[in-house]
């Protein structure tokens, strides 16, 4: 047998995984930018609507500048960003209703 740590345990994975969800949180604030300045969707509820992809995105990149990874953070980020993508379009009509 191989002395392979198993996928789960090789550091090198929650790396990865840190550097997607960095460059996925990028991505949707330009794609969210774009849809306000050129699409002319609502200002405030998109950007109430990327706050919480931006934040697990700032505090992935500073746990990457500091060397820590952590699996309840990369759980915790995957509930976080399925949950946004999910309920964005029901959240975004419902906070230009009401604000």
């Amino acid at each position: 047998m191989s002395d392979k740590p198993a996928p789960f345990t090789d550091s090198r994975n929650k790396l990865t995984i840190y550097k997607i969800t960095v460059i996925y949180a990028a991505f949707y604030v330009l794609m969210k930018v774009y849809s306000i300045v050129v699409e002319s969707l609502w200002v405030l509820p998109n950007l109430i609507i990327s706050l919480p992809v931006v934040i697990v995105g700032i505090v992935a990149w500073w746990h990457l500048k500091k060397n820590k990874t952590f699996w309840w953070f990369i759980i915790i980020s995957i509930i976080v960003v399925s949950a946004v993508r999910y309920f964005e379009a029901d959240w975004v009509v419902w906070l230009n209703q009401n604000l």
